[in-house]
């Protein structure tokens, strides 16, 4: 199938009790990363990460759907893979009961994400 590119986003929110809202670029391309909004909107051309700019908890990610070839996203921080799998069907902007996260990252940690299809 032809990659079908989509918008995200991914709410963190800091010990500071602020919230950081971040767009997403999903080329919709296996193991490519996820473009993050380097401050004027994502896109093809923005960062593959974001630092986090105190300690954050990733509380929400939301996925637009239609998306052809990849299901989800494996989070990365510091370039290094964890253990977290987002899979878009239970994160679309059209689901209203979305799964609550609650997802630790420390200050200065440079969290990315890679796509992945089944």
């Amino acid at each position: 199938m032809a990659a079908t590119p989509q918008y995200g986003s991914m709410i963190f929110r800091g010990a500071s009790g602020k919230t950081y809202s971040i767009d997403l670029y999903v080329s919709d391309v296996n193991g490519a990363s996820v473009n993050w909004d380097g401050g004027a909107g994502a896109g093809a051309g923005t960062p593959a990460f974001w630092i986090a700019p105190e300690n954050v908890t990733l509380v929400d990610y939301s996925q637009v759907t239609g998306t052809a070839d990849t299901e989800k996203i494996r989070l990365t921080a510091n370039g290094r893979p964890t253990m977290h799998v987002l899979r878009y069907a239970l994160h679309l902007t059209t689901i209203a009961t979305r799964p609550a996260l609650n997802i630790g990252f420390s200050q200065g940690t440079q969290i990315s994400a890679l796509q992945i299809s089944d």
